[in-house]
């Protein structure tokens, strides 16, 4: 089997480890600041999920997260309503002097067209940036 290739985006936030891990460990906050890939109001899915519209995906979507808070660790799944999960989507923080690095890896699947795949790294970039001001607000 081949290997897919990946992207691994970071941003450095000047906020607390915790403050952020608690709100990326939180699917309901991810459409308040990834208003690029989630529109709309979040609701209650099957046990920890949400489902809410994805432009990006053009269509609902479920969404959940699992987290390891004390390690900085985050598997993000995400399927359109009615098919499986697929692989996980990794999230990690590294401790950062009294802020936290949020490495965000994308995977680019076959039959992603160029195009396609930089407008989603340029997008993510300017989500991470949303993130961040979020908690440095605070």
């Amino acid at each position: 089997m081949a290997t897919l290739p990946i992207k691994t985006l970071t941003v450095t936030i000047n906020a607390p480890f915790e403050q952020v891990a608690r709100d990326l460990a939180d699917a309901k906050t991810h459409p308040e600041w990834g208003t690029e890939f989630f529109r709309g109001e979040p609701r209650a899915g099957e046990g920890d999920e949400i489902v809410v519209f994805s432009p990006f995906m053009g269509t609902e979507v479920r969404f959940r997260v699992e987290a390891d808070l004390a390690h900085g660790s985050f598997d993000l799944y995400l399927a359109p309503i009615g098919e499986e999960f697929g692989p996980p989507l990794p999230v990690r923080l590294l401790h950062n002097g009294d802020g936290v690095d949020v490495l965000w890896t994308l995977t680019r699947f076959p039959g992603t067209p160029d195009e396609r795949w930089e407008a989603g790294l340029v997008s993510m970039e300017r989500e991470l940036q949303n993130l961040k001001q979020r908690h440095e607000k605070k």
